[in-house]
Formats: C-alpha cells, structure tokens, sequence
C-alpha cells in the first residue's frame, strides 16, 4: 500500500468542498420551493434549522474548497 500523498489530500479536501457548495446550493433551491405549512410537523424544525444553518454551511463548504485548491496550486 502507498502512502497517501500531499496532493490526493488536497483533491480529497477541494473535492469534500464542492461536494459541501453543490448540497448547499440544492438545498437553498429546495427551501426557496417548499412551503412550510405543507409538510408534516416532524420536518418542519429540521427545515427551520437548515433556513438558519445554510448560510453559514455554504460559507464553510467553499472556504474548504478554496483551501482545497490553494494546496493543489502548492
């Protein structure tokens, strides 16, 4: 077995990221579509949470993308 390099890290860390931007992303679309009133009440706090929770995880998910990418460019 090979040891893991530098640079498969990095694809990993900048691949985990996009991964983070693209959920965020639908799930903005989603919250945008959904009306609230139409879902049963045991989803209605997890869709609170995520309208509160979403900026800051989209926020998150590109700065590791970035960072991703900055340790490939190194």
């Amino acid at each position: 077995m090979e040891p893991t390099t530098f640079g498969q890290v990095a694809e990993l860390v900048a691949g985990l990221g996009a991964l983070g931007v693209l959920t965020a992303t639908l799930n903005l679309f989603a919250l945008r579509v959904v009306r609230i009133d139409e879902v049963p009440g045991c989803v209605q706090a997890r869709i609170r949470w995520w309208s509160a929770h979403n900026p800051a995880f989209l926020v998150v998910s590109a700065g590791v993308t970035v960072a991703g990418l900055i340790m490939m460019a190194l």
